[in-house]
């Protein structure tokens, strides 16, 4: 697939070129992805998530992992390594990383920009307001499926890209990408599995691909509105 696609649209949501007509909007496109999830009103009765899995690098070495999130935007992602935990996190102002044997790090520029978005509890009923000069782009096919593109932009991230397979309306893939000395540098989440828990499916797989290699979530377990305290997302 092509990592760069012409644009059809480019200020209004949902404009389309005369030519490329039969497209969807890009508002029709959310909506349909927050009726696939099951609704407005099932994705913001739940207010926090603890989801505990495993951790797969370089295809085979596996480890526990659990993801702790709260809504507006606090999520840490704590990864049970042989030698000590290894952790990335966003607080609602700070995002960090932590692992064994280091000290703990702040994120800034597209590091931080891409862990602010993935902190978005309720990221499917905030994308109009995430993303700016959003436009639709030209239809792609993900492992032989149609899927619709709608880009943007958030603060931190100069490009997001969002997939969203034609027939089902789920979100498949998420590319944003920051600036680097060698131009766009892309991260890519694959996001699958997904689940219905208590009546809102959600993705249990996500494969993380960046230019310095991939990894894999696989969830297993999912609680939702369970008190989570705020220390937990505190950076380490």
């Amino acid at each position: 697939m092509s990592s760069s696609l012409p644009l059809v649209s480019s200020k209004d949501a949902g404009d389309v070129a005369p030519n490329v007509a039969s497209l969807p909007l890009a508002h029709q496109v959310l909506e349909k992805y927050i009726r696939a999830l099951g609704g407005e009103a099932a994705i913001q009765k739940v207010s926090s998530r603890i989801e505990e899995g495993t951790f797969t690098v370089f295809g085979k070495l596996e480890f526990p992992v659990e993801v702790f999130a709260k809504a507006p935007d606090k999520r840490v992602v704590v990864m049970h390594m042989p030698n000590g935990d290894s952790t990335a996190g966003f607080d609602g102002h700070i995002g960090w990383l932590g692992s064994p044997g280091r000290p703990v790090r702040e994120m800034s520029g597209a590091e931080l920009g891409g862990e602010k978005l993935n902190a978005e509890f309720y990221f499917p009923v905030r994308l109009r307001q995430i993303l700016s000069e959003v436009h639709v782009e030209l239809p792609d096919k993900i492992s032989g499926h149609e899927v619709n593109i709608i880009a943007g932009r958030t603060e931190g991230l100069p490009l997001v890209r969002l997939y969203f397979d034609k027939q089902s309306g789920l979100l498949v893939r998420l590319v944003h990408y920051g600036e680097s000395p060698l131009g766009h540098n892309p991260t890519r989440i694959d996001y699958g599995d997904y689940r219905d828990e208590d009546g809102l499916k959600i993705p249990c797989r996500w494969v993380v691909v960046r230019p310095e290699g991939r990894f894999t979530i696989q969830i297993t377990q999912v609680k939702q509105n369970t008190l989570i305290d705020d220390r937990t997302f505190a950076k380490q």
